[in-house]
């Protein structure tokens, strides 16, 4: 990982607190400083305060799903650039098109394995530091 990445905030959406917590010890042990919520609401509310380098944000959520979250963060100016990486269990084409037509930079299934996880954060920071976040699936 470039040392540029290694401060790099990445923000984890996901209503499983398994999830959240192996999102989290993964992305810490490669360097990145992580914050994790529950829900998009609660999420949201944070990154409208302090937005990160990058969301990695699950599509089934109570109160607000993912991607109807990424569709609404688009329209705030504070957050509309910060890159999303989907984590889903869903593996239909349905809702990886759905997740690509809502701004999504990358999209990951679950079961997460630490190296898709990385190599797509990784993958997705240098993009943005480029300036460029095409959809990429990985």
């Amino acid at each position: 990982m470039a040392e540029q990445d290694s401060k790099a905030v990445i923000f984890v959406f996901d209503d499983n607190e398994a999830i959240r917590t192996l999102v989290r010890i993964h992305l810490q042990q490669a360097g990145y400083e992580v914050h994790a919520f529950e829900d998009a609401v609660e999420g949201g509310r944070a990154m409208l305060d302090t937005p990160p380098d990058l969301l990695i944000c699950d599509v089934n959520m109570p109160f607000l799903d993912g991607l109807e979250f990424l569709v609404a963060m688009k329209t705030d100016v504070r957050v509309a650039r910060v890159p999303t990486i989907v984590l889903t269990s869903r593996t239909d084409e349905d809702t990886e098109m759905a997740a690509a037509n809502a701004g999504a930079a990358a999209f990951l299934t679950k079961p997460l394995r630490r190296g898709d996880l990385i190599r797509s954060v990784e993958q997705v920071l240098s993009r943005r530091r480029a300036g460029n976040t095409p959809q990429a699936r990985v």
